[in-house]
């Protein structure tokens, strides 16, 4: 059947889409590498501040989901950003679907159950309210160059139950835990601690879904390709 004026002009509007937001194009390349690197400098200015402190650990600093997810955010936008290329893309659009999912975690903990912290006001502005936005709204327009199933959708859970181990058995041996919802003496009891990763873990798995989902319904299918009048695929 013959293409229609009004299917030649979506695929027209489509294809400029791509062009202008593709991961290869410098208005979103450029844009990655400048976000990444704020927040890179952003970490990095706050553990300079913070060895002023008389008791500053460096260990209990690289023990926050807030510093990690944010290093790892970072670095992976301007990885994006300076080196797009085609090798590695579904390997490349899983990192950038589960950065998306840490973030958006980070902002939202912040937002219902921490106060303002002791980061310096930019730092925490950077951190906790730019960059889950900016994960969520580059994994928004820029279209992914592979699906991702399900299944390894549920793989970007690793991280942070790896986190959560980590955090209450060096917890329980130091007495420090990285924030209250972790700390039994604060949340009345193991139980209340249980309670808290529980329903986190539901909220996050949902939010892994939701941005895999978002992403796969976005994935470009390759067009048939059309044959002259009268010729047959072989």
């Amino acid at each position: 059947m013959p293409r229609t004026d009004s299917s030649r002009g979506f695929r027209w509007k489509r294809e400029v889409y791509d062009s202008m937001l593709s991961s290869r194009a410098w208005p979103v390349r450029l844009p990655r590498i400048l976000l990444g690197a704020l927040a890179v400098i952003a970490v990095g200015r706050q553990f300079a501040a913070d060895l002023a402190l008389p008791d500053f650990s460096p260990v209990n600093f690289f023990s926050y989901f807030t510093i990690l997810s944010n290093i790892a955010a970072g670095a992976l936008l301007i990885r994006l950003g300076a080196a797009p290329g085609r090798d590695g893309r579904a390997v490349l659009e899983w990192l950038r679907g589960g950065m998306t999912v840490y973030m958006a975690t980070t902002g939202t903990v912040f937002a219902l159950l921490l106060d303002g912290g002791d980061s310096l006001p930019w730092v925490n502005t950077v951190m906790h309210h730019v960059m889950p936005v900016v994960m969520f709204v580059d994994w928004l327009l820029v279209r992914p160059r592979a699906r991702i199933r399900y299944t390894s959708a549920f793989a970007w859970l690793t991280f942070p139950l790896v986190y959560v181990v980590y955090s209450l058995v060096r917890g329980a041996v130091t007495g420090w835990f990285p924030y209250p919802f972790l700390r039994p003496g604060t949340t009345g009891g193991v139980d209340g601690v249980a309670l808290y990763l529980v329903v986190m873990t539901i909220c996050i798995a949902l939010a892994a879904m939701l941005v895999a989902w978002l992403g796969n319904i976005r994935v470009r299918e390759p067009e048939p390709v059309e044959l002259p009048e009268g010729q047959s695929v072989p």
